[in-house]
């Protein structure tokens, strides 16, 4: 939908853009952090002059692990942006798996990767979208249902596999890595949490090991949308 609405000569695009993501871990604390949004929390502020101006608001993997209620907010704040019959479009992301593509491989440090921070959200009541999501089904109702109780129309999800073309598994696995990698460097930072410097540059070096050796992660990619009243 962004794409062809940027094919349209008469498009006009404005950009938010997010600065490197810090996270953490507590799930008292908001994940995302040091936007360059004027409020670093979900419930965004926005210039009243772009209030009520936008035909399409498209949000692109800002939530890792958000409870029905955070995303509520978001998306309050996001709607004040549309016009009357102006859409909101939000891809983000969830659901990761790790998978054998050759019998035998090592997911040992894969595992340890995830298990530094997956029980975290795993904690979290009602999540909607969240990295550790294992149940599609009733989770994506429960999308679905958050923006049809603000009264959007026309909702409608769409949720695809990141590995369902084979030769993009290994790239994609290792993107996931880095991804990982800045997770857990910020763990360090946090302290007292067992993660060094050291253990985090080992655990990577054998995560990538892995995925040579035939391990890939995948993940669902999820795109809903709903039109303003």
């Amino acid at each position: 939908m962004a794409i062809r609405c940027c094919q349209n000569p008469s498009c006009h695009m404005l950009l938010h853009r997010l600065r490197r993501v810090n996270f953490c871990i507590s799930p008292k604390i908001h994940l995302a952090r040091k936007r360059d949004f004027q409020n670093p929390r979900h419930a965004l502020s926005f210039p009243k002059e772009e209030l009520g101006t936008y035909d399409l608001v498209a949000v692109r993997f800002v939530s890792v692990a958000t409870t029905r209620g955070e995303w509520g907010l978001a998306i309050d704040s996001i709607l004040t942006l549309l016009k009357p019959g102006g859409y909101l479009q939000w891809i983000d992301s969830c659901n990761v798996n790790l998978y054998n593509s050759v019998a035998g491989t090592s997911r040992a440090a894969n595992q340890e990767m995830f298990g530094a921070w997956g029980a975290s959200f795993q904690s979290r009541e009602d999540l909607v979208i969240g990295m550790m999501i294992r149940d599609a089904g009733p989770v994506s109702r429960v999308r679905e249902a958050v923006l049809n109780e603000r009264g959007l129309k026309d909702v409608h999800e769409d949720v695809f596999a990141s590995d369902r073309l084979p030769e993009m598994r290994d790239v994609g696995s290792k993107n996931m890595i880095m991804c990982w990698k800045q997770a857990l460097e910020d763990l360090v930072k946090l302290g007292g949490t067992g993660w060094t410097e050291e253990r985090v540059e080992k655990v990577c070096e054998e995560a990538f090991k892995e995925i040579d050796a035939g391990l890939y992660h995948s993940l669902d990619q999820v795109c809903i949308i709903g039109r303003k009243p």
